[in-house]
Parts: structure tokens; C-alpha cells; sequence
């Protein structure tokens, strides 16, 4: 039976868009700076704040503002400062994190309209392009960022991502194993290298992949999913439950490990427990509702069959 398959690859993020030191008013670059700082406390919301008050500061109005009093107008300025543009580009990467993916392709489109080589930019827009399963758009931004730096193992990263996601698991695992060989400890590519093998049907190679994320960061959420992913493919149940608890345990906000937790223990006959945590995904991520109702279909259906 073809099991439930609510898969989740990560996205490893870029770090900040880098400043031109210098260049920018002392209020822009402190505004920049506690986005950051509010970004890595995970105050994802502080952090639009903070982005938008570096845009705002190190840009200038295009027409009059009409005195004092009248609103700034962020459809009305002529940025003349590069700092502008990369906190767009990071403000839109925060737009990404609440699920705002248009919101955040507008705001790395202006990035890039400020800095056409701000590859972090392409970056951002190709995550969130592939988000919304623009798998081809989110291709050309990756490229493109990789023409302008080759070596960025987030970008191959995230570009692997995308081609798991087309179901390309050659050209997926092809840039996975690129970016191993230039950071042999990222874990992301590990487990995103995980995920493509089991699309292949190498389920003892992802498992592999999944330990090895593991042994670099004990604490990959991720690589516990995997895991759980994959003793259900092979069904045994209870070990993916344990898995899947695990990976919610280390990060309460994977909508998909409560998702596939319901789903084994629903194959396991514990139906209570299981709307529970059906539920619980389902708050995190209501677009997981037509999924989640074929496979709960599914795999009633394949409970009925084995009675």
C-alpha cells in the first residue's frame, strides 16, 4: 500500500544579506542590525519592524512629502542607498518564515531592482517561489544566484530542494553531494540528500543520510521526520511514531510531524489520538486539509482491507 506522504524538505536559509559598510546612515545600519538580532530570537514579526526601518531610513522620498505631518510612502521613494536592498531581501526572507510568499517575492523583487547581483535576493525569491510550486521560476532565481556565486552551499542546498520537490532526484542529489563537498557538516544537505534517496526507493541510503544529520546535529528536527518518514514507508509503525513524536518534541511548529504522527497512529487503530494530532497540524497549516482527508481516506481504507 502506498503509505501517507506529507513530505517536507527544508529549506536551509541564507544568513543576511550582507551591508556596504559606510554607506548607510548610522540609523539604517542599527534598524538592519536588531532585525537581525530579533531574527535569530525567532521575533520574526520584530523583525519586519526593524527591516522596514532600515528601508525606510536609508531611502529618500522621489516627489515632496507634503510637510511634516504626511506618511512615508514606500511607493513614493528613490532608494540611494545599497543597504535598502538587502533589507528588503532579508524582510523578505521574514515574510517567507509567516507564509507570506507573495509578500516576500515583491520585496526580493525590489531588492533586486536596487542590486540586480544580490544573489541572496534570488535566493529568497526561489525559496518562496518554490513554495508556492513555482518549481520552474524558482529554478531560474537559483541559478541565477549560483551565476553569481557558485559555491553557495545554502543556495545548492535549497536548489536540490527544488528539484526533489519536481520529483528530479538525480540533479537533487547532484547538488546535495555538491554542497557536502564544500561544508562536509551541513546538515541540511544531509537530510534534504535523505529525501530525495527515498524518492528514488533507496530507503537504507536515506536512512543513512538521516543518521548522518543526526550525528552532526542531535537536535535536526528534520532528520527525525525523515527517519519516521521512513519506518512507515517500511512499516513499522511504532518506530515512526517515536520518530515523529521526537521531531515535534525538538520543533512543536512542524505542522507535518503532527500530521504523519496522526496518520500512523490511525494505522495503529488509536483513532482518538489521532484526530488529536490531525488537529494540531491542521491549526499550525490549514492547507494540509485536502491532503490530510485523502490519506486519512487511505488509510481507513487500508485498515478495512486488513480486517
Amino acid at each position: 500500500m502506498q503509505r501517507h506522504r506529507i513530505i517536507f524538505t527544508a529549506l536551509l536559509l541564507c544568513v543576511f544579506a550582507s551591508i556596504a559598510e559606510g554607506q548607510s546612515p548610522r540609523a539604517a545600519e542599527d534598524a538592519y542590525n536588531r532585525g537581525g538580532a530579533c531574527y535569530k530570537k525567532g521575533e520574526i514579526d520584530g523583525a519586519i519592524v526593524e527591516f522596514t526601518r532600515a528601508i525606510e531610513i536609508s531611502s529618500r522620498p522621489d516627489i515632496p512629502r507634503g510637510g511634516a505631518g504626511a506618511g512615508f510612502n514606500l511607493d513614493q521613494i528613490k532608494v540611494l542607498d545599497p543597504l535598502a536592498a538587502s533589507a528588503y531581501a532579508n524582510r523578505g526572507l521574514m515574510r517567507f518564515l509567516k507564509r507570506d510568499f507573495d509578500g516576500a517575492i515583491d520585496d526580493c523583487t525590489r531588492a533586486l531592482e536596487i542590486n540586480p547581483r544580490l544573489a541572496d535576493a534570488y535566493s529568497y525569491r526561489g525559496i518562496s517561489r518554490s513554495a508556492k510550486n513555482e518549481f520552474d521560476a524558482a529554478l531560474n532565481d537559483l541559478n541565477r544566484a549560483l551565476a553569481i556565486d557558485q559555491r553557495n552551499t545554502n543556495t545548492l542546498n535549497n536548489r536540490g530542494v527544488v528539484h526533489t520537490g519536481k520529483g528530479d532526484y538525480d540533479k537533487a542529489i547532484a547538488d546535495f553531494d555538491q554542497a557536502i563537498k564544500l561544508h562536509p557538516r551541513l546538515t541540511e544537505a544531509y537530510f534534504n540528500r535523505g529525501f530525495a534517496l527515498r524518492g528514488k526507493g533507496d530507503k537504507e541510503g536515506a536512512l543513512r543520510d538521516f543518521d548522518r544529520a543526526l550525528a552532526i546535529n542531535p537536535q535536526s528536527a528534520m532528520a527525525y521526520y525523515g527517519r519516521g518518514i521512513v519506518w512507515s514507508d517500511l512499516e513499522d509503525t511504532e518506530r515512526a511514531i517515536l520518530e515523529f513524536n521526537r521531531a515535534i518534541e525538538l520543533d512543536p511548529q512542524l505542522s507535518v510531524g503532527y500530521a504523519n504522527l496522526g496518520l500512523a497512529l490511525m494505522r495503529e487503530g488509536k483513532d482518538s489520538q489521532a484526530e488529536q494530532e490531525i488537529s494540531r497540524a491542521l491549526a499550525l497549516d490549514p492547507s494540509l486539509k485536502n491532503e490530510l482527508e485523502q490519506w486519512t481516506a487511505l488509510v481507513k481504507r487500508w485498515r478495512r482491507k486488513r480486517q
